[in-house]
């Protein structure tokens, strides 16, 4: 009877330690798991915060470019003005694509990757990717307007902007109003994406830039 009982105790010991190896095994593995998972999400955010800062850096360039140059077209038309002469009212185009590119903000929000930066933060590149959405619909309005109202009477000549009594129509002086709006616009928006990508690089450690 002894005996068995020793036999049964010593198998009692050998089945708790290898449960303990099979949990202890299990365990290893979520911990192992887990840390590969994290290493793969700070991966895809260091990826898709170079990509948005590479965005932002790009658009405070030439955010600020591009509402210099409206400004001086509006500023060429009011000096003329000033000086009593007729003009073609100021517009610009800016080149290639209406609509700047979004597409590392993008990216980051269809991969879930947005939902890993700090929430502060993510409210921040939110709401600039909507007002920047926004204020470049504004843009595609006013290009519409110049490519069918302004550039085809700018081929035959000022007077086609003037009235019977010299002045210019309102409509072209209503255009000018709002496109120096937008040139405002696009200098708020460049030094928000200027900030944010302040944040963005001291979030990665390195520091102002």
């Amino acid at each position: 009877m002894d005996g068995e009982r020793d036999a049964g105790g010593q198998r009692g010991v050998r089945i708790a330690a290898e449960g303990l190896i099979i949990f202890a095994g299990v365990m290893a593995a979520f911990l192992v798991e887990g840390y590969r998972d994290d290493l793969q999400d700070r991966e895809r955010l260091e990826q898709a915060t170079a990509g948005i800062i590479t965005e932002m850096t790009h658009y405070t360039t030439r955010s600020r470019e591009h509402a210099d140059s409206i400004t001086a077209r509006i500023e060429e038309w009011r000096a003329a003005d000033r000086a009593g002469r007729r003009a073609v009212p100021g517009y610009y185009r800016i080149p290639g694509a209406p609509h700047p590119p979004t597409a590392a903000w993008d990216a980051a929000v269809a991969s879930g990757v947005a939902s890993l930066f700090d929430p502060e933060l993510r409210l921040d590149l939110g709401y600039f990717y909507n007002e920047f959405v926004g204020v470049h619909e504004n843009y595609r309005r006013y290009l519409d307007f110049a490519e069918r109202e302004i550039l085809p009477r700018a081929e035959v000549g000022p007077d086609e902007f003037y009235d019977a009594s010299g002045e210019i129509r309102p409509e072209f002086l209503t255009y000018m109003s709002l496109f120096d709006e937008f040139a405002g616009d696009l200098r708020s928006l460049a030094a928000a994406a200027n900030e944010l990508r302040l944040q963005l690089e001291a979030e990665r450690g390195e520091g102002p830039g």
